[in-house]
C-alpha cells in the first residue's frame, strides 16, 4: 500500500494524484455518471468522460468543476472519496494531503475545497497554489528573490504568477485555457465547415493537429461528426491550418494576459523575467507551437516543461515534505479548522 501522505493536482478536466514514495499513481477525468433515475454512481473518471455525448437520457454525466473551482459540493465529495479509496484503500488512517488550487481563487472558495477533501477521509490537508506546484514539479528553485514567470495553463483556468521567494508576487487567473480552445475548434467547424463535433472529439483535435504556429507541414485529420444542413453523420478532413485558425484568438487572449502581469511587474524581476524566461506547465502548455507564439511576440524565451500536465501534482508531492512545517505556519487544516482558512 503506498504512503499515506498525497497530493492532488484538482483540475476542471482531470485529478491527478502523487503518493509519496510511489509518484502519480492517478491522472483521470475529473468525471462522474450516475443513474438518473436512482441517482446510483455507475462510473467515474475516464470511463465517465467516454460517455459524454454517447449517453442515453437515463444516465447523467457531472463535472463538479467549473473555471478551477467546485461548483457541484456534492458530485465532487464523491469522486474525491472513490479517488482516496482507490489510492489509500480503507485503512484506518487518514492521509495527509496537499491539494493545488488556481491562485487567484477566493476565500470562499479555499473552505470548499478544503471542507470537501477532510469530509472525504483526509487527515491534515494543505492548499498550494498550483504555479508554485507546477514550479517545484518542473524542477525550478523558488526560494531565493529572483522572479520566476509560470504560466500554467489547465482545462478551466490558465494561471500566470510571478514568484519570488517561495510565494506569489504577482498572478492573474484567466477563463482561457484548455476547455475554451476545444470549445473555439467546435464553433469554428460549425460556422466554417457546418460540421458539429463533441467536446471529446474536438480535444482529440487539438491534441492531434492543433497548433498555435504553423506547422512546417500540413497535417491532416480524419474527423467523426455531423452535418449540420444535412443532420447527417459524416466524416471529413481537418487540416492543422484550420485550427491555429480556429485557436488563434484564444492564444492571443492568453499572450495579453501574460503581458498584463508583467506590465505589473517591477523592473529588477522584469529582468529576471526576461534572464531566465517563462515557464509554461500544465496540460495546455503541450499544444504545438505555444512556446513560439509567445516568444515572437513579448521576445522573451519560452520554456515548455517535460511533462507538463503532471508537473503540478508533482509539485504537491514535492511540499509534501514540508507539511510539519506548512501546518506550524497556519497553512494545514483539519475538519475542525476547515471553517478558519483564508
Amino acid at each position: 500500500m503506498p504512503g499515506k501522505d498525497i497530493g492532488i493536482d484538482l483540475g476542471t478536466s482531470t485529478i491527478t494524484v502523487y503518493a509519496k514514495g510511489k509518484g502519480i499513481l492517478l491522472h483521470e477525468k475529473n468525471a462522474l455518471a450516475v443513474d438518473a433515475r436512482t441517482k446510483e454512481v455507475l462510473s467515474v473518471g475516464n470511463e465517465a468522460f467516454a460517455l459524454l455525448d454517447r449517453s442515453p437520457d437515463t444516465l447523467e454525466l457531472c463535472r463538479p468543476m467549473r473555471d478551477g473551482v467546485i461548483s457541484d459540493f456534492s458530485v465532487m465529495q464523491q469522486i474525491l472519496t472513490m479517488t482516496l479509496e482507490k489510492i489509500c484503500g480503507n485503512g484506518i488512517f487518514r492521509p495527509n494531503v496537499i491539494i493545488t488550487a488556481p491562485s487567484g481563487i477566493t476565500a470562499l472558495e479555499k473552505r470548499t475545497i478544503l471542507s470537501v477533501a477532510v469530509r472525504c477521509g483526509a487527515g491534515k490537508v494543505c492548499l498550494l497554489d498550483a504555479p508554485i506546484a507546477s514550479a517545484l514539479g518542473a524542477g525550478v528553485s523558488i526560494s531565493k528573490p529572483h522572479g520566476v514567470m509560470v504560466v500554467d495553463i489547465g482545462a478551466g483556468t490558465a494561471d500566470i504568477a510571478l514568484i519570488t521567494m517561495g510565494t506569489v508576487a504577482y498572478t492573474s487567473s484567466l477563463r482561457t485555457a484548455g476547455e475554451s480552445m476545444d470549445e473555439a475548434i467546435q464553433r469554428y467547424l460549425r460556422r466554417e465547415r457546418s460540421m458539429l463535433v463533441g467536446l471529446p472529439t474536438a480535444e482529440k483535435i487539438k491534441r492531434l493537429i492543433g497548433c498555435a504556429a504553423l506547422r512546417n507541414e500540413e497535417v491532416e485529420l480524419s474527423v467523426n461528426g455531423k452535418d449540420a444542413i444535412m443532420e447527417q453523420p459524416a466524416t471529413f478532413p481537418v487540416t492543422s491550418t484550420e485550427i491555429y485558425q480556429a485557436l488563434k484568438e484564444i492564444v492571443d487572449q492568453l499572450i495579453d494576459g501574460i503581458l498584463a502581469v508583467l506590465e505589473e511587474t517591477p523592473p529588477e524581476l522584469y529582468s529576471d523575467v526576461c534572464e531566465e524566461g517563462i515557464l509554461l506547465t500544465g496540460g495546455g502548455s503541450q499544444l504545438y507551437g505555444l512556446d513560439e507564439a509567445i516568444e515572437s511576440r513579448l521576445k522573451i524565451k519560452v520554456h515548455t516543461a517535460y511533462d507538463g500536465a503532471h508537473c503540478a501534482a508533482k509539485g504537491a508531492g514535492y511540499a509534501l515534505r514540508y507539511i510539519k512545517k506548512l501546518e506550524d505556519n497556519g497553512y494545514v487544516f483539519r475538519l475542525k479548522n476547515v471553517g478558519k482558512a483564508e
